[in-house]
């Protein structure tokens, strides 16, 4: 997973690691100047996968009843005021 660090700075690491990481490794990363600084909002998203581009767009029909099917009744009791 992609981590921002509060510096601007990007790091990759496992979710493992991201629960393992206490407020002090936050803070050396910091001081270190850690990471890179990512222009693109889209880097590592699913949306530049080879997957992703290649796979066939898959459309649904929508089956919407007629409105005199549609139950329009209270499932449950108002309250009162």
């Amino acid at each position: 997973m992609l981590f921002s660090l509060p510096n601007g700075k990007v790091i990759e690491i496992s979710i493992d690691q991201f629960f393992d990481m206490t407020d002090e490794d936050l803070e050396y990363l910091i001081g270190l100047n850690y990471g890179e600084a990512i222009q693109n909002p889209f880097f590592g998203s699913i949306i530049e996968s080879p997957e992703f581009i290649d796979t066939p767009d898959v459309y649904y029909e929508l089956e919407i009843p007629p409105a005199d099917e549609i139950d329009n009744s209270i499932d449950f009791v108002p309250e009162e005021d």
